[in-house]
């Protein structure tokens, strides 16, 4: 009898512990996601491990990353040794994965948010530039109110150096939050931090792209005209970036060689675009290296790196907000800002799928082993097939903009804002519900006929009950002919007439 209910609380016990999320899978985090779109390609691509859809919270962080009527810029996540790293408007905040528990946090100057980078023991970050910037940008609303940063016990304080109007890039010790050096820049910074090899590189405001070694020295500034606003991108010994023209002519992607700031190519579309979007870096059907962009005139891009000629353009649905697309082995995975994400085969442009999720969108997706994962600015996150193109999960994580994700080994992370804006940690439900939602801009001829008869059948039934039940209580109908022998009382009158 003692056997028997010990067996018996065993196999309770077991799918209670297999419904707790699994956290322990994910506490030895590696550099695998440790900048802006995992890789200095910016490919968006997820390591090996990344969980699949249906999801559920496993943990909720607060960061000072503001509500939506403060944050700017993009406080996108990074991912490194066991933590998550995200830029805020006046800290730099460290989470632990395995927990969900604040590590660290630093103050920083007052300044956009972007993305930070990370390469060993050294982490880079932008500080700086106020409320604004010459150009915005972000789609978010510009802040209004500067909240009050309370930093952790582990703070130092930031350079004296910094001046309200202009960022810097910082160099700090992701092991003890030591400051190393501080380099201050010619204007406000958008573009956060690039490594590319032992290379750190930004962007400015004013056009000007600055590359310095992790070690703070700066190697080469370069003006490429107007204005550096969107994360760059490598590829090899170049780093391609996005320039955003004043007011007239067209934006431009140039690509500057690492070794000495040289320009090796400059791209221009024809007709006057404002805005070719953040590059992402991959290669084509042949195995050439590729820029791909997405512009604001509702264009793709395939932009050989070799050159800088265009090997196609591919329209979209409606404008983007210039968010990098991502990339797979064969497919570039871009979002419109309508929430419409299309999958565009590699060599060619032409569209395989595409799914209206209806959910403005304001950051790029990120693809995993066999799905996108698309945030929204309401709050929701989409997960949608790699091979089919239908929705199979969606959840709300947040009450406003889900900001940026980075992924790695059973673990999603994702920057939120809205009434408690932090950092979001995701992990696979077991006993999650999927679905399979066929785009409602698709032409779907077994759903339509399926829908008609699922409504059809129900009411020729409910007709035919009604139809019975009158009939009962009504009785039977006659169509027997009238009798041949009634006289007509008309006729009987007619009849005694004389």
């Amino acid at each position: 009898m003692r056997t028997f209910r010990w067996l018996a609380l065993l196999a309770l016990a077991v799918p209670a512990v297999a419904a707790i999320p699994a956290v322990a899978a994910f506490g030895a985090v590696d550099a695998s996601w440790s900048q802006y779109q995992r890789d200095a390609g910016r490919s968006g691509l997820a390591p090996e491990g990344t969980p699949e859809p249906p999801y559920t919270v496993s943990w909720n962080a607060p960061a000072g990353i503001g509500d939506p009527s403060k944050v700017l810029g993009s406080p996108a996540p990074i991912l490194t040794d066991g933590l998550a790293v995200v830029v805020g408007r006046e800290t730099v905040e460290a989470i632990d994965v395995s927990t969900g528990e604040q590590a660290w946090s630093v103050p920083r100057a007052l300044g956009p948010s972007a993305p930070a980078a990370v390469e060993g023991d050294t982490l880079v970050f932008v500080e700086g530039g106020g409320e604004g910037s010459t150009a915005s940008a972000s789609s978010l609303p510009t802040p209004t109110i500067t909240p009050s940063a309370t930093p952790s016990k582990h703070a130092t304080s930031p350079s004296t150096a910094v001046s309200a109007s202009v960022s810097s890039v910082v160099g700090m010790s992701l092991r003890t939050q030591r400051r190393l050096w501080s380099v201050p820049l010619s204007d406000v910074s958008n573009t956060g931090v690039l490594i590319a090899g032992s290379d750190v590189v930004v962007g400015a405001d004013d056009g000007a792209i600055t590359a310095l070694d992790l070690d703070g020295r700066t190697r080469w500034t370069k003006d490429v005209g107007d204005h550096v606003l969107a994360p760059i991108a490598a590829s090899g010994d170049l780093i391609i970036a996005s320039v955003r023209p004043e007011a007239q002519g067209s934006a431009a992607l140039v690509a500057l060689r690492l070794a000495d700031g040289s320009q090796a190519w400059r791209y221009e579309p024809n007709g006057a675009v404002l805005d070719l979007g953040g590059p992402s870096v991959g290669s084509d059907a042949s195995g050439s290296p590729t820029v791909y962009v997405v512009g604001v005139d509702a264009s793709v891009r395939a932009v050989s790196v070799a050159d800088g000629s265009q090997r196609w353009a591919a329209p979209l649905y409606s404008p983007t907000t210039g968010s990098p697309p991502a990339l797979t082995d064969d497919a570039v995975v871009v979002t419109d800002e309508s929430g419409t994400v299309y999958d565009l085969d590699r060599a060619t442009g032409s569209e395989r799928w595409r799914f209206a999720t209806n959910r403005r969108s304001v950051d790029p997706p990120i693809v995993t082993g066999a799905s996108v994962i698309q945030p929204a600015a309401d709050g929701a996150v989409s997960a949608i097939s790699l091979g089919s193109g239908h929705e199979i999960w969606h959840g709300t994580i947040a009450d406003s903009g889900v900001l940026g994700l980075a992924a790695a080994r059973g673990l999603i992370v994702a920057s939120v804002t809205g009434t408690a804006p932090g950092i979001v940690g995701l992990v696979s439900n077991p006993a999650g519900l999927t679905e399979d939602v066929v785009s409602p801009t698709t032409a779907d001829p077994r759903g339509l006929v399926a829908n008609w008869l699922g409504a059809a059948l129900p009411l020729t039934v409910l007709l035919i009950v009604i139809g019975q039940a009158l009939a009962t209580r009504m009785g039977p109908v006659s169509f027997d002919t009238a009798d041949d022998d009634a006289v007509d009382p008309w006729e009987a009158d007619l009849e005694d007439e004389p």
